[in-house]
C-alpha cells in the first residue's frame, strides 16, 4: 500500500507575484490644463513619467510672441533718457539721438535672443532648483526637476504674459520700466515713483503670479521629490529669496 502523503499534489503553487508599477496615466497635453485644475495630480503623474519638451516649446513662443506684442509700446527714447539720466549733462542731444538710435536696432533682435535664451534660462533655473532639492534630502534627478520646474511656471506664467500683451495695447507707449504697472498684480505698482530703486526692485518681485508659482513649486516639490511639505517649502523659497535680494542689490546699485 502506498502512503497517500506520496501521491503527486495537482493542486497549483501558491507564488507571489510582483506587482507592477503603475504607469503615467496622463499626456503632455492634458497635464497642460490639468494643472490648472488638478496639479497634484499631474505631479503625482511627473512623478512616474515625466515630459518637459512640449511645454517647454510652449513656453518659449509665449515668451517670444510676448516680446513681439508688447515691443511697438516700448519707448524705447524714455527708457533710454530715464536710464541715463544721471548723464545727461555729459552727452549732447546729437549723441543721444545715436544711441536710442542703437537700441532701437538692438531691440528687434530681442525675440532671436529670446529663442536661444530662454531654453538656457529654464534648464538653469531647474538646476538651480535641483540643487536645493538634493541638500533638503531629495533623490530626484534633473528631468523630474526641469519637468516640475516648467509645469509649475506654466500657469502663472501663462496668464501673465496673456493679460499684459492684452491689457498694454490700451496705452500708448511708455518706458521700459513701467511694464510693471500695467498688470496690477505686484506691490511695486502700487508704490509712489520716489520709492527707492532697491524697495521698488523687491515690490516688483512680490505679485500674485509670483506666488502662484510658488505655491505650485511646493506642490510639485513635495510630490516628485517625494518631500515633506516642510522640505518642498524650503526647496522653494530659498532660491526666489536670494533672487529678490540679488534684483535689490542691482536696482540699488544702478540706482
Amino acid at each position: 500500500m502506498h502512503d497517500p502523503s506520496d501521491r503527486p499534489s495537482y493542486e497549483p503553487e501558491l507564488t507571489s507575484q510582483p506587482t507592477a508599477a503603475p504607469g503615467a496615466r496622463l499626456s503632455a497635453l492634458q497635464r497642460l490644463w490639468m494643472m490648472f485644475t488638478s496639479p497634484g495630480e499631474v505631479f503625482a503623474d511627473i512623478a512616474v513619467r515625466p515630459t518637459w519638451v512640449l511645454l517647454m516649446v510652449i513656453l518659449v513662443l509665449l515668451g517670444v510672441g510676448s516680446q513681439i506684442v508688447i515691443a511697438p509700446h516700448i519707448d524705447t527714447e524714455a527708457t533710454i533718457r530715464a536710464r541715463m539720466a544721471d548723464r545727461a549733462d555729459e552727452l549732447n542731444e546729437e549723441q543721444m539721438e545715436r544711441i536710442v538710435a542703437q537700441a532701437e536696432k538692438f531691440s528687434k533682435f530681442g525675440p532671436i535672443i529670446g529663442l536661444v535664451v530662454a531654453p538656457i534660462v529654464w534648464a538653469l533655473m531647474a538646476a538651480v532648483f535641483l540643487v536645493m532639492l538634493k541638500i533638503v534630502g531629495s533623490g530626484i534627478d534633473f528631468e523630474r526637476s526641469l519637468s516640475a520646474t516648467l509645469h509649475a511656471y506654466w500657469p502663472p506664467t501663462g496668464v501673465a504674459l496673456v493679460l499684459l500683451s492684452v491689457l498694454v495695447q490700451r496705452v500708448g507707449k511708455l518706458p521700459q520700466e513701467e511694464l510693471g504697472t500695467v498688470v496690477k498684480a505686484n506691490l511695486g505698482a502700487f508704490l509712489s515713483p520716489d520709492t527707492p530703486d532697491w524697495m521698488a526692485a523687491a515690490a516688483g518681485t512680490l505679485s500674485i503670479f509670483n506666488v502662484w508659482v510658488v505655491v505650485l513649486l511646493i506642490i510639485g516639490f513635495a510630490t516628485v521629490g517625494k518631500l515633506s511639505r516642510g522640505k518642498a517649502v524650503v526647496a522653494a523659497l530659498v532660491p526666489w529669496g536670494l533672487w529678490i535680494v540679488v534684483k535689490s542689490v542691482f536696482a540699488a546699485l544702478m540706482g
